[in-house]
């Protein structure tokens, strides 16, 4: 293997020829082939090319779960430019600010957000080209049908190097503002050889994906698909459905964030369903509530296996296998780590001052991986700040057992965890602060059955003033899932010695007896 072929460009082109013949996915009653998304992938990248557009240029994907996503994401890796990926659910404010941050040139945009895009297109000098998926060419805007029937399925020249950029994925800043991971081609590549290594799937495998392929689902299926495995793919979550359609489709291998898997517990209960056919169940992108966790294999046997991963490191820091969750029976303790490091991954556990600790003792985790991100896209500041050498500091607070296990009991950063998706606490600070009748405001978040943590607010009012006000208050202004589920009124927010808001403080009351501060 040539230093060339180390790119995510080369891996997605040689496994879809690889797997030609197989049933890559079905979305509803529609199924396309490994072939089909290989021929219309090269179509879409072919296309992206005659543009122009190639290595080091950023192309946004806002697409819901479909065909579409599957052919355009595929497409804009094999042209060799940069995928950024944009999730259905960011509000205005996000959305234009990634696609100026990233110097975005073109976008492949459902019609709901190619909507969005023509109202604040004065306000995006980069953006050259808008291709609109379900709309109709007009202007400069062409219509994906158009795009994808007016170029050859001929193999698009390998144009990206090692070094280039493959993904770029935005997460939520302590700023206010969203910040861009930046994955490289070779990074990105080591990241899918590694997990294809370590997570025993299989050819035979059908894959249940039912959460946006824009967020953890899309790693999920570009790891599947280089082993081979075909995908029953939902375009928005639905227990009862899914449940049908395990049994009806034989699905072997399901991906769930920790919210979901409660959930279907809860459903489970009130009916009668074969779930059989089912593997494995990977579940990760926040922490479980170990009680839960023991009542889900219960209910489903020996087939769970955890992730723990950041968006800096993605999905594959470290992972409590399928053997662990077994042992656990005999050693419980096991169920409260997050597993051991992952296929290339080293982790270590230190003090302030990147002192190594011994076993058992509490520091921040560090990690070691050919796939740590290549920085935060236009700041090299934070970038300096979260790498220790060639090390990469999570920023969540845990320990590491003799035997290799690692903990999570707290976060160093000030990030709630709600339904898998990150809430920075200073973003929700700053909207609700803005409220007239506002004196003061902490967001924290607090344990919560169903989405493993709730975006709480806890107020000092000027006047009177109500739960609702608020909550209304945030409406347009946050993400939804950013927005609080509960406001608290107080007369005093704890502060530590020097003034700040004690958020350890403010949070331990909710968090006792948990036996950390993550759920």
């Amino acid at each position: 293997m040539t230093h060339a072929t180390v790119t995510t460009q080369f891996l997605m082109a040689s496994t879809l020829r690889k797997f030609s013949s197989k049933l890559f996915a079905k979305i509803e009653d529609v199924e396309c082939t490994y072939q089909d998304v290989h021929l219309n992938s090269n179509r879409i990248a072919n296309g992206i090319q005659a543009r122009g557009f190639g290595p080091g240029d950023r192309i946004a994907v806002a697409i819901p779960n479909s065909l579409e996503i599957i052919y355009t994401t595929f497409g804009v890796f094999k042209s060799g430019a940069t995928v950024v990926g944009i999730n259905m659910l960011v509000g205005d404010k996000d959305l234009q600010f990634i696609l100026n941050d990233a110097n975005v040139k073109m976008i492949f945009a459902d019609t709901s957000v190619e909507e969005r895009v023509l109202r604040m297109k004065d306000e995006l000098p980069n953006l050259k080209t808008i291709v609109t998926v379900g709309g109709k060419t007009r202007d400069n805007i062409i219509a994906w049908e158009e795009l994808v029937n007016g170029y050859t399925d001929e193999n698009p020249p390998q144009t990206a190097s090692p070094d280039d950029d493959a993904v770029i994925v935005y997460t939520g800043g302590t700023t206010g503002n969203p910040k861009g991971v930046i994955h490289s081609q070779a990074s990105f590549y080591y990241l899918l050889l590694a997990q294809s290594l370590g997570f025993n799937l299989l050819p035979s495998d059908k894959i249940m994906l039912m959460t946006p392929l824009a967020h953890a689902a899309g790693a999920i299926m570009y790891l599947g698909c280089v082993n081979g495995v075909s995908f029953i793919i939902e375009k928005r979550p639905d227990l009862f459905r899914l449940l049908d359609l395990i049994q009806k489709e034989k699905v072997t291998v399901m991906f769930l964030v920790p919210t979901i898997i409660y959930i279907l517990l809860d459903v489970l209960k009130a009916g009668n369903y074969d779930m059989s056919s089912l593997r494995m169940i990977i579940y990760g992108a926040a922490p479980i509530a170990e009680g839960r966790l023991v009542e889900a294999m219960e209910t489903f046997g020996p087939i769970l296996l955890q992730l723990y991963g950041l968006t800096e490191c993605p999905q594959a820091v470290t992972v409590l296998s399928i053997d662990d969750h077994v042992r656990a029976l005999k050693n419980p303790k096991i169920l409260s780590s997050c597993g051991k490091p992952c296929q290339m991954v080293d982790v270590r556990i230190t003090d302030d001052n990147g002192k190594v600790l011994p076993p058992g003792e509490v520091g921040e985790i560090l990690v070691h991986a050919p796939f740590i991100m290549k920085g935060y896209l236009n700041h090299p500041e934070m970038t300096a700040e979260v790498m220790r050498g060639s090390w990469l500091r999570s920023g969540d607070m845990g320990k590491m057992d003799e035997d290799g296990y690692v903990y999570i009991v707290d976060r160093k950063k000030d990030m709630i965890i709600t339904g898998g998706f990150n809430v920075y606490c200073s973003s929700v600070e700053n909207v609700i602060s803005k409220h007239p009748k506002v004196k003061q405001v902490a967001v924290i978040g607090i344990p919560d059955e169903k989405w493993g943590e709730s975006v709480t607010a806890v107020v000092i009012s000027d006047g009177e003033l109500s739960e609702e006000e608020i909550l209304s208050f945030c409406k347009g202004k946050l993400n939804k899932y950013e927005q609080p589920k509960k406001v608290i009124f107080t007369d005093q927010i704890p502060a530590t010695s020097i003034g700040k808001i004690d958020k350890k403080a403010l949070r331990a009351p909710y968090w006792e007896g948990k036996g950390r501060s993550v759920n």
